[in-house]
């Protein structure tokens, strides 16, 4: 099991292959993004979204992740209130607020909070446009990624593996 620095570290990596695997889309998908690869900036944003929920599964405890992670959600959710987005500020803080239901390792260590956490990235970005953009997709996909990454350092993910390889013997 990693620390802080670990998931970061992991995150950071996993974001990189992300990063490349996804300059490999098809044409008419990249397109679609605008050039969002070459922004730096949005680039730089998808590794911090990568970083942030490679913490995220451990803020269910006091620890150096927690501190990471809430300190950037109060600074977004400043912004977020600053810019007049209330609605979006609030589901933050809902998102915020969930891993303190259950215990340490217990439901935020699951394949399947993997995928459901970060969708309301997704969903907020329906609820305002009544679409989703493919840029949202791609920001979700780099939730998804830092969250794996996690999984798969903390043993949720390879352990699987190895039980079921071991059962078809």
């Amino acid at each position: 099991m990693a620390g802080y620095k670990g998931h970061i570290a992991g995150a950071v990596a996993a974001c990189g292959v992300y990063v490349v695997g996804a300059t490999f889309l098809p044409g008419n998908i990249l397109e679609q993004t605008g050039g969002l690869f070459s922004d730096w900036q949005f680039v730089a944003g998808l590794f911090v979204v990568a970083m942030l929920f490679g913490l995220w599964p451990d803020i269910d405890t006091n620890s150096k992740g927690q501190d990471i992670f809430f300190g950037a959600a109060f600074l977004l959710d400043i912004v977020l209130i600053a810019q007049g987005y209330i609605e979006a500020a609030a589901y933050l803080g809902l998102l915020a607020m969930t891993p303190i239901i259950g215990k340490h390792r217990g439901w935020t260590h699951s394949k399947i909070a993997m995928v459901l956490v970060p969708l309301p990235i997704v969903l907020v970005s329906y609820l305002y446009r009544e679409s989703v953009a493919p840029t949202t997709l791609i920001i979700y996909g780099a939730a998804v990624t830092g969250y794996f990454s996690h999984l798969l350092l903390d043993g949720k993910i390879t352990r699987h593996i190895a039980i079921r390889s071991r059962s078809a013997w």
